[in-house]
Formats: structure tokens, sequence, C-alpha cells
């Protein structure tokens, strides 16, 4: 043990670069533990449940990832993706937020190119899972308003809405490896997804959507009014019918009280 501790914040760097690294941990940092000889083999064993951890949490976090991959290279990809952005929180409900990013950037996936939207799509399902609950939109409350308001209403969708759209049929590819339906096989040239996940009640619904539909969605979701996202919506999808869609969506939970 030296006779001078070094300031706590150093050391915490050192340690963090430490589990970070593939390397033998710095000797500046094997200076501040005990010395029984054994420092380097206690880190490694640290070390090692830092990454293993965190890599299950990945693990169940994105199983179809994990599935398309093969067990050996996402533990591959896992670790490297832990060293590269360590959990931030102590809990790790959420924790893979830019494994989808990452995924994108790994050049020897540039052959899978729908991974990252995948991944994306199971993130979305987790952190709707998570999100907070919120009262649903109720028709007494769009009663009470005076006809010519409601083009200008902006409505909150649920907060646990997340919406994703891709140029790859991503929806499928992530049913058709579900538990129960792992013989399914899915042809990239199906087309794109457009895809809302949301947990308007006690489960997580991942809905279908016209690209309509979705840009309606996401200007809502940007604070704007009835009318300016249906007229976006309108460009997306000229075929986008605003009635058929509030039929079905404005009382099932996916909006919030007013």
């Amino acid at each position: 043990m030296t006779s001078t501790m070094k300031p706590l914040s150093e050391l915490q760097q050192l340690f963090c670069d430490g589990l970070r690294s593939s390397e033998p941990p710095a000797q500046a940092l094997l200076e501040e533990i005990v010395d029984d000889g054994l420092q380097v083999q206690r880190f490694n064993v640290y070390r090692n449940n830092f990454i293993v951890l965190n890599g299950d949490a990945l693990a169940d976090m994105y199983p179809v990832i994990k599935q398309l991959l093969g067990d050996e290279a996402f533990r591959m990809l896992a670790t490297a993706y832990v060293r590269e952005y360590p959990p931030m929180d102590r809990a790790l409900l959420l924790y893979g937020e830019r494994f989808a990013e990452f995924l994108a950037a790994v050049p020897e996936l540039s052959g899978l190119p729908y991974l990252s939207d995948v991944a994306r799509l199971e993130y979305a399902w987790t952190a709707a899972y998570h999100a907070d609950d919120a009262a649903p939109l109720e028709q007494r409350q769009i009663a009470k308003l005076p006809s010519d308001e409601l083009d200008h209403l902006r409505l909150r969708p649920h907060p646990s809405m997340r919406c994703i759209g891709s140029v790859y049929p991503i929806y499928r590819i992530w049913s058709a490896n579900q538990s129960n339906r792992v013989d399914e096989t899915v042809s990239l040239d199906e087309g794109g997804s457009q895809i809302v996940v949301i947990r308007p009640k006690a489960e997580v619904e991942i809905r279908e959507m016209t690209p309509g539909a979705l840009t309606f969605l996401q200007r809502l979701a940007s604070a704007d009014t009835i009318a300016e996202a249906y007229s976006h919506a309108a460009e997306t999808e000229p075929e986008f019918d605003l009635n058929t869609f509030f039929t079905r969506y404005l009382f099932d939970g996916t909006f919030c009280a007013l």
C-alpha cells in the first residue's frame, strides 16, 4: 500500500478503466489494493463478473438478436458493448439503449442490415414495459369540447409509446423468432415495417401501422395539433383515413386523459 492514497475520483477512474479493458490492470491501481500477491487475479475475477453479468442483461433485453446471431457471436458482441458502453445505472432494467447503434457500426454485420432495427424493436418493447402508467382518454372528455376546437386539440400518446419505421420486415423477423414460431422464414423482399410499441393497459402491444398512421402518432408525440399531425400524415399517405384511425385507437388507451 502506498503511503499516500490517491484521490477517490482518480481511483474510481482507474478502476473503471480497468473494468473496460482486456489488458492487465494499471500498476497505479494495483498499488492501492491489499498486497497479498493475488491482486491481479482478484481484479480479473471481478472484471469477468462485470462483463458476464452485464452481458447477461443484454441477452435478456435482446433475445431475438441473440437467436439470430448465435450464442458465441452474441457473447463476443455483448462483451465489446459492455466495454464501450458500461452501465451508468446500477439498475440494469433498461441497459443496452445504444445496442442498436452499436450493431449498425460493426463492419462484420454489414450483411445483416436489418439487425439494428430488430434491436430497436426489442429495446422499445422493454422500454414500453417499464414506462409510466397514464389515465386513458375518455369519450366524455371529448364530448365536452366544442366541435370547432377539436382540430386544435393536442392529444398526448401514452408514455409507453415507441414508434419505429424500418425498410425491413422487422416485425415479421421478430415474430418468426419467438419461441413458438422458430421454423418460420422471412424474406427481406417483403418490404418495410411501420410499428408502434405501446402498453396501454397491462400488456405490451406491437402494432403494425400504415405509414400515415405512424406519422400521425409521431407528430402528436411532438406536440402537433390534430390538424397539423393529420396534414403530415396525409403527405406521407394520401389515403390515410383519420376517422378510421380514431374509431380504432382514440379510446383504447393509446392517448392520455386531457
